[in-house]
């Protein structure tokens, strides 16, 4: 590390809330060829994409002078990047190209965040993003490009929301987190989940994370019964106590799970309903073509319960 430059990542407890926040300080010569050249600490906070279906791994800087640096400069708006944690790139754009302080405290951070700090940096992330999608009202989410779910299949949690691979924790020191799947069907009274465990990193840190043969169960999050459904490859540990290191870390797993199945089921059901409206609307706009547009047995119901045509309102009576 050039000695007249340092970065340091310093984690921030806040006060009754369950998730350190990151701080970046950056130590920087205003002139690295002089061993008098002063020295100026700038520091950043964090922030990320609140789009909650968004795949990206973008995080907002936002610098200022170090409140205790007394050779800052005077107060002056905030210099701000996105940074892309997965490519360690920053997002250029004309108006960052103009700022060549800016561009020299990209570089710094790019090139002196460590393998560590990257990790670190990514839990966070992840956990803000979950923090995001369990926050935002049901009906600001975009349902665009939803994976299909109309013969009943339950849909992983991620195919949803690509960034919501927040549950990790520890087994013997090797990191570990779960991939889940949730039945979507709006009027399904189910209150299981399907969890994959998911191996990220060994105990020296290597990644390895695999998805085949993952160890899954099926698990209950109300009676907090389980099922082992596969046990993985040789050598996996036990499923039990993969479930109970999770609920170690995750004192709220069950709430956590209820929350994540109503999000789904409510964003299923507002699919299902727009899919409804739009079926309606091109019978009004043709209606020689009713008979054409005429809903199939199989097709998803127009009342919206998520269920089968035959198997909800298909024989009904009509008023």
């Amino acid at each position: 590390m050039n000695t007249k430059q340092k970065l340091e990542v310093i984690w921030i407890e806040k006060k009754n809330h369950p998730r350190r926040e990151p701080r970046i300080r950056i130590e920087l010569a205003d002139d690295p060829q002089r061993e008098d050249s002063p020295v100026r600490c700038q520091e950043a906070t964090l922030a990320i994409c609140h789009k909650p279906r968004c795949r990206c791994f973008n995080i907002l800087f936002q610098w200022l002078p170090a409140p205790a640096n007394a050779l800052a400069a005077p107060a002056s708006p905030a210099r701000e990047f996105w940074f892309d944690l997965n490519e360690k790139s920053v997002l250029l754009t004309p108006e960052l190209e103009k700022e060549p302080e800016s561009l020299r405290l990209a570089e710094i951070l790019r090139a002196e965040l460590t393998e560590a700090d990257e990790w670190q940096l990514r839990e966070w992330f992840l956990a803000a993003k979950l923090a995001v999608i369990q926050t935002t009202p049901v009906a600001a989410f975009d349902i665009a490009n939803l994976p299909d779910a109309d013969d009943g299949t339950m849909v992983r949690f991620v195919e949803v929301f690509p960034l919501g691979l927040a549950l990790n924790f520890t087994w013997n020191n090797e990191a570990w987190a779960v991939d889940e799947q949730y039945c979507v069907q709006p009027g399904c009274k189910c209150k299981e989940t399907v969890l994959s465990f998911l191996k990220l990193a060994d105990a020296a840190g290597r990644k390895t994370i695999k998805i085949e043969d993952a160890p899954v169960l099926r698990y209950n999050y109300h009676t907090q019964v389980s099922k082992p459904l596969a046990r993985g490859p040789a050598g996996s540990p036990p499923l039990d106590g993969l479930l109970a290191a999770l609920k170690r870390e995750h004192a709220s797993l069950n709430l956590q799970l209820e929350l994540r199945q109503l999000i789904m089921q409510s964003l299923y059901a507002r699919h299902h309903q727009a899919r409804t409206r739009a079926r309606l609307q091109a019978q009004l706009a043709n209606p020689s073509s009713a008979v054409a547009l005429k809903i199939g047995r199989n097709e998803p119901c127009p009342c919206g319960s998520g269920r089968k045509y035959k198997q909800c309102c298909l024989n009904k009576p009509r008023a």
